[in-house]
């Protein structure tokens, strides 16, 4: 019996990949696109949508009854991968970009990335997990195409040379994870269900490419910072907002932490963020309550107790204030009506 599955990936073309992935679990691959995992292998589904004759879509809303495997190997010719991923993570999930390794433990891994085959890529995946992910497949040319400046080129390759230390670079917010709920509720037999997630996965790729414009200014040098300048204040910014139930550390903590003087500490991460340390901090601290709410698994005091809130009628004012709703009125099935 085995205990693991191991899957090596060099495939450019989804519909390949989902046919061998079907060989290494045994299951009957029947085409159309779509593989159904049966109750001997895991549960679920994975789906491929081509869009536009450039992209590759593959969504998988699956769990695996083994720990799964997967190494995508460097190949000469670069194609790029984005992923949306949204996933609990309770025993040990490991991420490996050639020589650097990134563990996550109890904790929610919802994030966008951006990988290519310049780097050997293996994920270790723990059995009866659940993955909702959503990635897309495409070459320099579509990239360079959609972009529309070659010389955005540079500052792409700065983000994929951030490696592991990207892994989280892109959060996924409200706003990410209610596309993401659309399309998962999309029903099997509505006969135009193509085109609403051709449509909501065409809105994911220019928001994830128009914040990493935004965030050109941090990977292009604008601010006149050596790239290890930048590394610290990325540094800065993951400490800041990795654990909202505890208070973060001072503006001196950061800075002893770091080498680098408050004065400059602070001029810095606001050119980067656009926000203050502690603005920045409350802005996603509340997208944080947001995305809980959003969840389901969690009410408002809850919420309100897991971002390190005291007291349930602060954390109201507070929520109030950055999105003028009520937490209290956010739920999966009204909150499009409030974005």
């Amino acid at each position: 019996m085995l205990f693991m599955i191991v899957f090596n990936i060099n495939h450019t073309d989804y519909t390949m990949l989902l046919q061998d992935l079907a060989t290494t679990l045994n299951i009957p691959y029947k085409g159309e696109d779509y593989l159904s995992v049966p109750g001997s292998s895991g549960k679920g589904f994975i789906k491929i949508l081509k869009l536009y004759d450039e992209l590759q879509v593959m969504l998988a809303d699956v769990s695996f009854n083994q720990t799964l495997i997967t190494t995508r190997e460097y190949a000469d010719k670069r194609y790029f991968i984005l992923h949306f991923d949204d996933v609990y993570i309770t025993k040990t999930a490991v991420l490996k970009v050639d020589e650097e390794t990134l563990q996550k433990t109890n904790t929610r891994h919802a994030v966008a990335r951006l990988t290519s085959n310049m780097f050997v890529n293996t994920e270790e995946i723990p059995a009866n997990l659940h993955i909702r992910s959503i990635k897309i497949l495409f070459d320099d040319s579509w990239l360079k195409k959609y972009l529309g400046l070659s010389a955005d080129t540079d500052v792409l390759q700065k983000y994929l040379l951030l490696k592991t230390e990207s892994f989280d670079i892109e959060q996924l917010d409200a706003i990410y994870l209610e596309l993401m709920e659309e399309v998962w509720s999309v029903p099997q037999n509505d006969p135009v269900q193509n085109i609403f997630l051709q449509n909501r996965v065409t809105l994911l790729i220019e928001r994830f490419f128009t914040r990493l414009h935004d965030k050109s200014n941090l990977l292009n040098g604008r601010f006149n910072l050596t790239d290890d300048e930048v590394q610290r204040l990325i540094k800065v910014e993951q400490l800041l907002v990795h654990d909202f139930s505890n208070s973060p550390p001072t503006i001196d903590e950061f800075s002893r932490l770091v080498s680098m003087s408050t004065t400059k500490l602070k001029k810095s991460f606001k050119g980067i963020y656009g926000s203050s340390i502690y603005a920045y901090y409350q802005k996603v601290r509340m997208q944080k309550a947001k995305e809980l709410l959003m969840s389901g698994r969690y009410n408002v005091n809850e919420t309100a107790e897991a971002i390190g809130y005291h007291n349930t009628s602060n954390f109201i004012s507070a929520f109030k204030k950055q999105f003028t709703f009520s937490p209290g009125k956010v739920a999966i099935g009204n909150i499009a009506a409030s974005l």
